[in-house]
């Protein structure tokens, strides 16, 4: 399902030639199974495995004892499940929601209002918006008990929005440290820890569910840093410059 179209297409074509060899081989070291094959021909065996997985059957070539009518018998049931396994796995992946919700490679800690925030951006894609947003923030660290054991904790993050009736440009997750935030002094003693952004909602264009998720690690969070503005007006509409989505700038002193 992940894969792309060219590795796909070359390993459906691989297990199909590996299929046909098997049971090429065993009709070429079986003599008498198949009329009208090559006495030991591995090649008319093969062909002639290809003609019954495909469910061809030209005619010239076919079972001539109870033996290759049971081997082809199976093959034949294998090749129902192939063609079966195959359609389904390209109907799944023209089906698939393409993504369009792209975030930010790297999270900030700068000044909102007056307070430390922790924000990620993110843009949507597509020509027509997502309805019905919704943003979550989660935070993992990693506590050392006096044991010497590894404790994972999953903390959720209070945003400041964290719903969005129609995403049609960009999307910055805010969340305001409060005083004395055991993360905020965990980010700058350089722990380690793990951020994961997430977004969901309908896509208007295909009327289907969509969403994307976005892990940051200790190095992709960068304090007293901001983003850039990628958002700028012209001729009276609003214009998205996808370029800028990663660009980012201290914050200014004060």
């Amino acid at each position: 399902m992940e894969i792309r179209w060219p590795a796909f297409v070359g390993a459906v074509a691989l297990t199909f030639i590996l299929i046909n060899m098997v049971f090429g081989a065993i009709y070429a070291l079986l003599p008498g199974t198949v009329a009208n094959a090559g006495r030991g021909s591995f090649a008319d065996g093969f062909f002639f495995s290809v003609e019954t997985l495909a469910t061809v059957g030209y005619g010239n070539m076919y079972p001539a004892s109870h033996l290759g009518h049971a081997i082809a018998a199976i093959e034949i049931l294998l090749g129902i499940f192939l063609v079966a396994t195959v359609t389904g796995l390209i109907f799944a992946r023209f089906a698939r929601p393409r993504k369009g919700l792209v975030f930010s490679r790297c999270a900030v800690v700068g000044q909102y209002e007056g307070k430390r925030a922790l924000m990620v951006r993110a843009v949507w894609t597509r020509p027509y918006p997502m309805v019905d947003a919704t943003a979550q923030l989660a935070w993992m660290d990693f506590a050392t008990r006096r044991e010497g054991q590894t404790v994972r904790r999953l903390r959720e993050l209070e945003l400041l929005s964290s719903h969005n009736a129609m995403l049609g440009l960009s999307w910055t997750l805010i969340h305001t440290f409060p005083e004395n935030s055991d993360i905020l002094a965990a980010l700058e003693r350089g722990e380690r820890l793990l951020l994961t952004a997430s977004v969901s909602g309908t896509d208007m264009l295909l009327s289907s569910p969509t969403q994307a998720l976005q892990r940051y690690w200790q190095g992709d969070v960068h304090l007293d840093y901001e983003f850039d503005d990628m958002i700028f007006e012209d001729d009276d509409a609003l214009r998205l410059d996808f370029s800028r989505l990663n660009l980012i700038h201290p914050t200014r002193p004060g």
